[in-house]
């Protein structure tokens, strides 16, 4: 069986934990092409001839208006949409300054404990993510700084 050709797009997203070590999570909304009503990192699409980092502290500033530091990657996942196949490059970063308020393109934010995280309903690429990396960790992935 051959697979239909689709062009890559690249998300880039981050784990953002809070003095509990809950990480924070955000929940599409009910009007989103993709997902909707399911929870995800917060991020987003690169756009041309931006930077990972700029791109990822771009998207975290509109989406739930805090400023992040990012410290290195903690993954990948992959998500085959109609037109795209989209890579997500995780990072792992921390709160600079801000308190968190969320676009139209989410309905809630949850801080979680990556243990609970099995008992939400997960965007397709993040439970990958979750089931191939975050769920099968003898400890807390911690923050780094």
């Amino acid at each position: 069986m051959i697979m239909e050709r689709k062009p890559f797009a690249l998300a880039v997203r981050i784990l953002l934990f809070n003095e509990h070590e809950e990480v924070l999570l955000l929940q599409r909304s009910q009007r989103s092409k993709t997902n909707p009503g399911k929870w995800e990192l917060p991020g987003g699409k690169i756009d041309a001839g931006e930077s990972f980092d700029t791109a990822l502290t771009r998207e975290i500033l509109e989406e739930t208006g805090l400023t992040i530091r990012i410290h290195h990657t903690a993954g990948t996942a992959e998500q085959i949409l109609p037109n795209w196949h989209v890579i997500h490059l995780v990072m792992m970063g921390h709160i600079e300054s801000g308190n968190v308020g969320i676009s139209e393109e989410h309905e809630l934010f949850r801080w979680v404990q990556i243990s609970d995280m099995k008992n939400l309903k997960l965007a397709d690429w993040f439970e990958e993510y979750y089931g191939r990396t975050l769920s099968v960790m003898e400890t807390p992935v911690r923050r780094e700084l």
